[in-house]
């Protein structure tokens, strides 16, 4: 059975790197924390999620429908019926949400699992951003939900290596997420106590 998420708030990042730092800012990020701590449930909660956060950027064309895994297609479209997909979109956004926090908690020493992001390089879900060192997403519109968002995170993995192995943290017990590893540790969160882990790096190198 699935860990329930109780936290409702964006995790605080260091202020060094920032959300918005040099010459690559950290949009991706922000989305995809705002997908995952304030999980949009309502259809036109989705779809302003991804207006504000995937199609104004240019990121991504404004999607039609929605799906994860084998659940069948729900219309974003503003001629779509108020709320009559609203159970089925909801178990869409529960779903992607956790497979997205399950690839994160992966991530984690020691498995340190990073094989989303390669899936996302070869599925053409995020690409170089100018500067080789940097990426972004650019997701299709028809990507499950939980591949878009996934996007998100790998363009920012990928563009910040460092910043994760230093500061994530992912709560073994409910799969919190935080930036602040001095609070509860590494795997831990306010609500349990952390676990020990093994400080074990695999890494997947991009291609040059």
């Amino acid at each position: 059975m699935r860990q329930a998420v109780s936290h409702t708030s964006i995790p605080t990042l260091p202020s060094t790197p920032s959300l918005v730092a040099g010459e690559h800012d950290r949009r991706a990020l922000l989305a995809a924390l705002t997908f995952i701590d304030k999980p949009p449930r309502s259809a036109p909660a989705l779809a302003g999620w991804f207006e504000k956060h995937l199609v104004r950027p240019g990121w991504m064309r404004r999607p039609t429908h929605v799906t994860e895994a084998f659940s069948l297609p729900v219309s974003l479209g503003p001629s779509a019926p108020a709320g009559a997909d609203e159970p089925e979109l909801q178990e869409i956004v529960e779903a992607a949400r956790y497979r997205v926090l399950a690839s994160l908690r992966a991530l984690m020493p020691p498995a340190a699992d990073d094989r989303f992001l390669s899936a996302a390089i070869a599925g053409g879900r995020v690409r170089r951003a100018g500067n080789p060192a940097l990426w972004e997403p650019c997701p299709r519109e028809d990507e499950q939900l939980g591949d878009i968002v996934l996007s998100l995170f790998a363009a920012d993995i990928l563009s910040h290596r460092e910043f994760y192995d230093a500061y994530l943290c992912v709560c073994k017990t409910c799969l919190r997420i935080d930036f602040d590893p001095s609070r509860s540790g590494r795997t831990g969160c306010p609500e349990h106590e952390p676990t020990a882990t093994i400080n074990v790096m695999r890494r997947s190198r991009p291609p040059a």
